[in-house]
């Protein structure tokens, strides 16, 4: 992509949300360009005169938790003009689609904070505390749980028909004078109900009893898009946009971001169907094929052409968090790509990176021996290798996570 890049000779490049692992690639091939990198991923160290990197590591600053790539992207749009103060729910969105809102019942931290409050004053955000489903506002009760997967419920998320059931099982009303209810349109009592069913389900399901609670926590309420629609939600709209990029359509996502509100809203919301589609398809693969190794310090799973390379960090992702892993380890996924490359995609929990773990170190580390690429978050990281060299690559992983473990 880079030499593709530099055969065009541009004057400006302007890298969002990626680049802080590969400054030294562009200080060899992107030497004629003035570029600037808008990342909060681990660093490679390189200084060049010709780049200008935007970081919050470079300053101390969580870029894990407390600012995302839309984030950093958001301050700088600002800085060029106050007036881009109006593109603050699109920075709200980013840190919720990256998992950002790890404050007290989901709240945003750290940066995140100032482009809420500049949502807030303008009057494009309002928050407040409830079940979070997908289509809060929008969907009948059994599709909303059916639709959500983040966090994902095994065994109902993608199963509208086994959410209906369950709503029947708790005896939740389905409809109010021939009319489907909303979440929204639930008594505290019933949510009460529908939340103690939820967590039966899932611990029968093999779940941790803790993470039921991530269905608890604040809503983001985008007050300049229209009710009933599902880009008012900031969590919802964030899942339209992951899968337009997990499903090969990006300029869908594109679309929307930029104020399309007619076909392209219409091609999203098919496009994430698709989507919710395929990873229950894979959980269902993964789970029944029994394909996740554990070794000493990590789980892997290694999935060939299986499941789509796009997608595999999904799947990692709810494997890690909804506690189906028993043991105290991260997993490190790996999936077919372009090239006869590998695309790995490690997860862990926020326990593991109190104790010291940090999953971009490690795949920095794990894959420049290897031939390869990686870096990241501590507990969300990826690499690029040949596939040839995955075997070794995976025994280092598994060294350098019982080292930084140990210690």
């Amino acid at each position: 992509m880079v030499q593709s890049i530099a055969a065009e000779n541009p004057p400006l490049v302007l890298f969002s949300d990626m680049g802080a692992g590969y400054l030294d690639m562009f200080e060899e091939h992107l030497k004629e360009s003035q570029i600037i990198v808008l990342d909060h991923h681990l660093p490679v160290k390189s200084e060049a005169p010709n780049i200008i990197h935007i970081n919050p590591l470079l300053h101390g600053l969580d870029g894990a938790r407390g600012i995302s790539g839309a984030g950093v992207s958001y301050f700088l749009a600002k800085s060029v003009d106050e007036q881009n103060a109006d593109l603050s729910p699109l920075g709200i969105v980013g840190a919720l689609g990256d998992r950002q809102d790890k404050g007290e019942k989901k709240t945003l931290i750290g940066m995140n904070t100032i482009i809420e409050a500049d949502a807030k004053r303008l009057g494009l955000l309002e928050t407040h505390h409830d079940l979070i489903f997908y289509g809060y506002e929008t969907r009948p009760l059994a599709r909303a749980c059916a639709y959500t997967t983040s966090p994902f419920i095994p065994g109902l998320s993608g199963r509208e028909d086994k959410c209906l059931a369950l709503l029947k099982e708790a005896g939740i009303e389905l409809k109010n004078e021939g009319k489907w209810r909303a979440l929204r349109d639930l008594t505290e009592e019933e949510k009460r109900t529908l939340f103690s069913a939820l967590t039966k389900h899932m611990i029968y399901e093999g779940c941790d009893a803790e993470a039921v609670h991530d269905l608890v926590g604040t809503i983001y309420t985008l007050k300049g898009e229209e009710p009933w629609t599902p880009i008012r939600d900031g969590r919802e709209y964030a899942s339209l946009l992951n899968a337009c990029a997990r499903m090969g359509r990006p300029s869908i996502g594109l679309s929307i971001s930029m104020g399309d509100r007619n076909e392209a809203l219409k091609e999203a919301a098919d496009t994430l169907n698709g989507y919710r589609r395929k990873i229950g398809e894979y959980l269902d693969w993964v789970r029944k094929a029994d394909r996740i190794e554990e070794r000493s310090h990590i789980y892997t799973l290694v999935v060939n052409d299986d499941i789509d390379e796009r997608i595999i960090g999904v799947v990692s992702s709810i494997l890690i968090s909804t506690g189906i892993l028993k043991k105290y380890k991260p997993i490190i996924a790996s999936a077919k790509a372009d090239g006869e490359l590998i695309k790995i995609s490690a997860r862990a929990t926020e326990d593991m990176a109190k104790q010291g773990l940090d999953l971009g170190d490690v795949m920095m580390k794990a894959a420049e021996p290897h031939e390869g690429r990686g870096g990241g978050h501590d507990i969300a990281a990826g690499a690029f290798l040949p596939e040839a060299n995955q075997e070794e690559f995976l025994q280092r992983v598994n060294a350098l996570v019982g080292e930084q473990l140990k210690t």
